[in-house]
């Protein structure tokens, strides 16, 4: 009896072991790939290894749900409570569609507890994704976060084309654990492990149009500035280690070491590299832009299938219409902001603003008389 125990413990581990080896080979090739990036100065080559960095991290997330799947504890932790809004940012990191995801938090101050935050991050990053790839290519996706009275609600909407109710019915069943994993998406399935590990409730319902997932927790989860230290393990303190700055001075120490004649400002606040260059700070939530006006035009139908088009087939960044010019953008996550990350950045845009042959394609023909 006893051998045919350890048999059968044998065979669960074999998925684990085998996604945990995988899962520190992934680790280790995007390690490489941002050294490669750090020293790629072509901004086509850069291009490209910005869209193999993305792709390696969306392997290591599914690496990591094969490990929930499997029965295995988080592949990864978290020593501190971490910022609500910084774990909807790095979901969103982990979205193929990452330019379609909007994200807001009703008070930034509020912190998700550490046993919970990674898992939350894969929870959240399953959801977006699925809202990405069941929802039309132009349309967004939002995340919004407000407190309610169990706890936090996280609200995921879409405009794809919803499900009927017998579906959804479905899904939430076995969302709330009742007739087995959320069966037919490897993603809902993640989510209901993940959900019953941590105590969450995730239930979707119908929006006009599309489709919205709630996701509430419970506040034994939650945590406000004021008491996070209570609710998370103390992190380790470094004697004499600098507090660190606030993000937009940190971005202007960045930008200093790309100007030689100073940081030049704009009269809106925005950070100059040249003239067709501005980095814009949004400190809540933390998110960085790298922005370039590529081309004055008259919007219209043809101009937003256009942009959509395009957008769709760039590796990083996103062109978008507003005040009669075309925009190019590429952001750059506040949360665990990386100066090179905003070089590389600002590399890809400037390649981006010199490329005549894109801007062709956004000069629109005539309509016909």
């Amino acid at each position: 009896m006893r051998l045919r125990l350890f048999r059968r413990r044998a065979d669960r581990d074999v998925p684990a072991t085998s996604a945990r080896r995988s899962l520190a080979l992934t680790e280790r090739l995007i390690s490489r790939l941002d050294r490669l990036e750090f020293a790629e100065q072509d901004p086509g080559r850069l291009a490209d290894l910005f869209e193999l960095d993305h792709l390696a991290t969306q392997i290591r997330r599914n690496q990591e749900s094969l490990l929930v799947l499997s029965g295995a504890g988080p592949a990864n932790g978290r020593r501190d409570a971490e910022s609500l809004i910084d774990v909807l940012r790095a979901a969103q990191s982990e979205v193929e569609q990452y330019t379609r995801v909007e994200v807001g938090v009703g008070e930034p101050e509020l912190k998700v507890v550490a046993g919970a935050a990674h898992d939350l991050v894969h929870l959240v990053a399953e959801l977006l994704d699925n809202a990405t790839k069941f929802s039309s290519p132009g349309t967004p996706v939002v995340a919004a976060a407000r407190r309610d009275d169990d706890g936090v609600l996280i609200e995921i909407t879409d405009e794809g084309v919803g499900l009927d109710d017998g579906r959804r019915r479905a899904l939430n069943e076995r969302l709330a654990g009742r007739g087995g994993d959320a069966q037919g998406t490897l993603g809902l399935a993640v989510v209901a492990r993940l959900a019953r590990r941590h105590g969450l409730r995730v239930e979707l319902a119908e929006a006009a149009p599309g489709t919205v997932v709630r996701v509430t927790l419970p506040g034994r989860l939650i945590a406000a500035a004021g008491d996070a230290a209570e609710a998370a393990p103390a992190a380790i303190e470094i004697p004499g280690s600098p507090a660190m700055p606030p993000l937009t001075e940190r971005v202007r120490a960045v930008v200093a070491t790309m100007s030689r004649a100073g940081v030049e400002t704009t009269d809106e606040g925005d950070f100059k590299i040249n003239d067709a260059i501005v980095v814009r700070v949004r400190p809540s939530p933390p998110m960085v832009d790298v922005l370039s006006p590529l081309l004055e035009v008259a919007a219209g139908e043809q101009l937003r299938a256009k942009l959509s088009e395009l957008t769709a087939g760039m590796p990083v960044g996103r062109l978008y219409w507003a005040g009669g010019t075309v925009w190019a953008s590429v952001p750059v996550f506040g949360h665990d902001f990386q100066g090179t990350h905003l070089k590389l950045a600002v590399q890809v845009l400037t390649g981006l603003a010199r490329d005549e042959g894109l801007k062709d394609k956004l000069r629109l023909d005539p309509p016909e008389s």
